[in-house]
């Protein structure tokens, strides 16, 4: 009876031992995306950032200064040559111009006088009343005068074109990109008030990172894309690169301008260049990934490297050298490395993971588990 009630005992103690070993949690296996990383892991060439802009951007400013009475023109106003775009209060002009015809007046009747003074003078000398030395006096009064007019009709036309100047007026065909100054405000002389943006040649405006500066040269051809215009692709060329650095940015700004013309490109849409630097010519240590395998601080970028025969991922410190809408160029990650590219702020240090399988759509040669960048396991 001893016997058979000691081994009911231990059967109860070893199946609540075994309860318990089933109680333990199991460790999460995460699943998640990835991508192999490598010089031909993303684009065959770097991709900027711009925005589109107009070949010549004017700021219209009056010529002299004055009240700001009336601005007819808004920021996206389409205008035309000669079109009214802003006055400034005339009355002091006005004023100038009207002193000035007086003055005009005032010289041309002192010519006529001194004119019949030296007529008469000539024709007293004929007579021998009068000498020689009073025809010469009144012949240099009468060239005095003759200037005087000729100063007095300059100063009236300065001051009507003055009293023009009143008006601002569009000088080319364009669209309003900026205003500057509003009705009631005081401006100098030359003060903006909008800027032009004239029709013709449209260019997208880039900030060239310093890594890439001595790769970009005029001329190169490029490939841009417009957000706007999703699926479509323009070719285009380097017009203009700046041989300074921006005190701020640390980037060259440089200009790329459409080899084909582009239906419903408007001013400020936001573009893509992928110009023609394959990263190969980039330094060594530098790759492109996706640019959702970043997390971290600003400053502090990491990324999960997956250990593939351990199958856990590990924070990986990068540093980021280029970012473009979609993808990142970072130094810190050696070639033939995975990388996960979805789910990275769901995860720990030494998580167990397991990558997700290739979808068929991924096209033969990629390197890449999963083209897309969308969160697994989220």
């Amino acid at each position: 009876m001893r016997k058979r009630l000691s081994l009911t005992v231990m059967s109860t103690v070893l199946l609540l031992a075994a309860c318990k070993d089933d109680a333990r949690p199991q460790e999460e296996v995460r699943p998640v995306r990835v991508v192999t990383a490598g010089a031909d892991a993303a684009l065959p060439g770097a991709e900027l950032t711009g925005t589109v802009r107009a070949h010549v951007e004017t700021p219209l400013g009056f010529r002299i200064g004055g009240k700001l009475v009336e601005r007819r023109v808004d920021i996206g106003a389409v205008v035309k040559k000669g079109d009214v775009i802003a006055r400034i209060d005339p009355q002091d002009a006005s004023l100038n111009a009207a002193a000035a015809d007086a003055q005009a007046a005032s010289a041309r009747a002192q010519l006529a006088k001194v004119k019949m003074d030296y007529e008469r003078s000539k024709a007293l000398f004929a007579q021998k009343f009068v000498s020689q030395a009073e025809v010469d006096t009144r012949k240099a009064t009468f060239d005095a005068a003759s200037e005087q007019l000729k100063q007095a009709e300059a100063q009236k036309q300065l001051a009507h074109n003055q009293a023009a100047y009143a008006t601002l007026l569009a000088d080319a065909d364009g669209a309003v990109t900026r205003v500057s100054a509003e009705p009631g405000q005081v401006v100098a002389a030359g003060t903006p008030v909008v800027t032009l943006a004239r029709d013709g040649v449209r260019e997208v405006g880039l900030d060239v990172p310093e890594n890439l500066h001595g790769k970009v040269r005029l001329g190169d051809k490029v490939k841009i894309r417009l957000w706007a215009l999703p699926g479509k692709e323009f070719n285009g060329h380097v017009s203009e690169i700046s041989a300074a650095a921006d005190p701020q940015s640390r980037t060259y700004a440089a200009r790329v301008v459409f080899d084909e013309h582009v239906a419903q490109l408007g001013l400020g849409m936001t573009a893509s260049v992928r110009l023609a630097v394959p990263d190969a010519a980039v330094a060594g240590g530098q790759v492109r990934l996706p640019l959702t395998a970043l997390f971290g601080e600003t400053g502090k970028q990491q990324v999960w490297r997956l250990d593939t025969r351990a199958g856990r991922v590990h924070a990986l410190p990068v540093k980021v050298l280029t970012v473009t809408d979609t993808a990142v160029l970072v130094s810190g990650v050696k070639a033939g490395e995975t990388i996960v590219t979805a789910g990275v702020h769901l995860l720990r240090e030494g998580q167990p993971v397991k990558p997700l399988a290739t979808p068929a759509a991924v096209p033969a040669g990629s390197t890449t588990t999963d083209s897309t960048t969308t969160g697994a396991g989220a």
